[in-house]
Formats: structure tokens, sequence, C-alpha cells
């Protein structure tokens, strides 16, 4: 008697897979027989994994993440400013002193 033991997927790998799905708009059918998955576990790992990723980036990277890049996007937006007023500055053109 030959028995079959259950493959155990990491949630990376199957959100991978949904991803691979959903990017190539490939039927499920053909993806399921290329990696060697069945088609209703397929569909049961679009439905838990697939589009919220896309629908809510910050479950993605984490609500503290964004906040950093956020702040860190401000930080960058600010010294570019002050870099364009000083070369307003230094480009400027100067008139001659005549007395020297």
């Amino acid at each position: 008697m030959d028995i079959k033991r259950r493959k155990k997927y990491t949630a990376e790998y199957k959100r991978d897979v949904i991803r691979m799905l959903e990017e190539k708009q490939m039927p499920i059918k053909e993806l399921a027989r290329d990696m060697g998955i069945g088609v209703e576990l397929l569909y049961v790992w679009r439905r838990k994994y697939g589009k919220t990723i896309q629908d809510n980036p910050e479950k993605q990277l984490g609500s503290s993440e964004v906040k950093k890049l956020l702040k860190r996007l401000r930080e960058v937006e600010e010294e570019r400013d002050i870099l364009k007023k000083a070369m307003a500055i230094f480009t400027q053109h100067t008139k001659p002193d005549i007395g020297s």
C-alpha cells in the first residue's frame, strides 16, 4: 500500500503562486498543471491570498513601515526645496563692482 504524504506550502509560496496567476493572466488549470498543484487548491489560495495585497498596500509593508517611508519622503522633499532655493541664490547674476 502506497501512502501519499501531504505537501505543506508556506504562505509566501502561496502568495507568489497567486501573484503569478494574477500577473500572467493565465488559466488556473494551466498554472495548476505547471506547478503540480491541484486546481481546487489554487481556488482556495486565490480566495485567501488574491487581490488583498493589491487592495491594501499597508498590509504588505506594515503600517509602521509606511509611516517611516512617508516621514523620509517629507524630509527628502524639504531637502530638495532647500537645494532649489540655494541654486537660485548662487546662480543669480550680480552686477560687477565699478569702484574696484
